[in-house]
């Protein structure tokens, strides 16, 4: 069904949003108007969050003062995009090309690395979207491509 963007974005900060505070994290949600997704709400959650989860991990393992998560998303050209950056120091080259594989994870024994291979198929199968990483400048960029078009099966 279709929903909005932003009450997906809603429930998954609220869930967040105190431990965030807790650990002087700042996250920052900006959304370019009423957008409109279709599909599973509560899959988008799952996908929000667990992308924020580790962001909030790898700002937790760097000692600096100003820890921060950045989500913005807009439509252009037929598309809705989702963007998660965090300032943590990004993601080793080695890495970045593995992070959506099934059982990688950097976290050692506290990881599964299943978490970011399930938003993959989340995101590929149940949306019909696309998802990548880079680094930025200052941490890792999580981006979302999702089409407005509705293609039926």
């Amino acid at each position: 069904e279709w929903f909005l963007l932003e009450e997906a974005m809603e429930l998954t900060t609220n869930i967040v949003g105190a431990q965030m505070k807790n650990r002087n994290i700042d996250l920052r949600v900006e959304l370019d108007g009423e957008i409109r997704v279709y599909g599973i709400k509560n899959e988008m959650e799952h996908v929000l969050l667990n992308i924020i989860a580790n962001a909030r991990d790898a700002l937790l393992e760097r000692e600096q003062a100003k820890k921060t998560i950045a989500i913005r998303a807009w439509e252009d050209n037929g598309k809705t995009t989702i963007t998660i950056e965090d300032n943590a120091g990004g993601i080793s080259e080695e890495h970045v090309v593995r992070v959506f594989d099934p059982y990688f994870s950097t976290k050692g024994a506290k990881g599964t690395g299943i978490g970011l291979y399930m938003t993959r198929t989340i995101v590929e199968r149940n949306f019909g979207g696309t998802i990548a990483v880079k680094n930025g400048p200052e941490g890792a960029v999580f981006t979302i491509t999702l089409e407005k078009e509705v293609k039926h099966d």
